[in-house]
């Protein structure tokens, strides 16, 4: 499998297996941690499906993509609203 933009290994473990529980089978079969950053075009070896059902869902139409690297981190919007918001501080109760 090869390693397209924005995809972790994680993605990758399921887009090849179906199951994410297949991840420390497959972090040993490529000499890779499960957290590493994968570069773009990098091939990783999948271990054997587990369900064939979720491999089939993403197939080559749809492929997961859930990288967050440090350099997309600062796109990502800070706590605002009210799940953010402490009574008697932000949020006033009258």
């Amino acid at each position: 499998m090869t390693v397209k933009q924005g995809q972790n290994f994680l993605d990758m473990v399921l887009l090849g297996t179906g199951s994410i529980e297949n991840a420390f089978a497959m972090s040993l079969l490529n000499n890779k941690s499960i957290t590493d950053e994968l570069v773009v075009g990098e091939t990783i070896e999948p271990t054997p499906i587990t369900n064939p059902a979720v491999v089939a869902i993403w197939g080559k139409k749809w492929q997961p993509a859930s990288a967050l690297s440090n350099a997309n981190t600062a796109l990502i919007i800070p706590a605002a609203g009210i799940g953010a918001m402490a009574i008697e501080i932000d949020f006033i109760v009258s």
